[in-house]
């Protein structure tokens, strides 16, 4: 009778503890699909880490910077002045970056005769000529690329996809973000910039 006993103790002790192991696995893979979820219906330039304040250049005086873009044109920015300069940090596998560089074209065409200027940099040090023109050509774009030969994206703090600086007449940063902009907050803000 004690015999007995003792395995069902140690039947029912090992019992407990598959379940407990199983119900545990549960919430661990409940937990891994839920931050899946998460990180998935994100923004990718969320992914990588939006500190919200931080790296505020509004009102600042944009660094100067010059780069080749990769049909061989030079562009610096100072001297660009008397111009508004859209600087548009992007990667070639971002879908995000895709779209907004094709809304970039149609802004490009539009407001081109009244003095704007873009460029887009590759912030990753992945980037190659190759993977920009096919970027280039997958999108038909119409706006110059470059790759990052003069550190701007340390001098502008770039950490996440799809970031814009719009930089005004004055060479001063008028407007940033760290998100896919849309056509509408393009047109909205460039006309209150070309007004002034």
């Amino acid at each position: 009778m004690l015999y007995y006993n003792i395995n069902a103790v140690k039947k029912l002790t090992f019992m407990k503890f598959k379940n407990i192991f199983v119900i545990s696995l549960l919430v661990l893979i409940g937990g891994l699909l839920f931050l899946n979820y998460k990180i998935t219906n994100l923004p990718p330039s969320k992914i990588l880490g939006v500190q919200e304040g931080k790296n505020n250049f509004i009102g600042k005086t944009a660094l100067d910077f010059s780069i080749k873009d990769i049909d061989g044109k030079i562009f610096k920015l100072s001297e660009n002045k008397g111009k508004t300069v859209i600087l548009f940090g992007f990667a070639t596998w971002c879908s995000d970056c895709i779209e907004e560089a094709k809304t970039l074209t149609k802004i490009k065409q539009k407001y081109q005769d009244k003095g704007l200027e873009i460029i887009g940099v590759a912030f990753t040090k992945e980037e190659t000529e190759d993977s920009l023109n096919r970027f280039k050509k997958l999108g038909n774009l119409g706006i110059p690329l470059s790759l990052d030969t003069d550190n701007v994206v340390n001098k502008y703090k770039i950490i996440n996809l799809s970031t814009t600086f719009i930089i005004d007449k004055k060479g001063k940063i008028v407007y940033w973000d760290e998100e896919n902009t849309t056509e509408e907050t393009y047109f909205r803000e460039l006309n209150k910039i070309l007004k002034e």
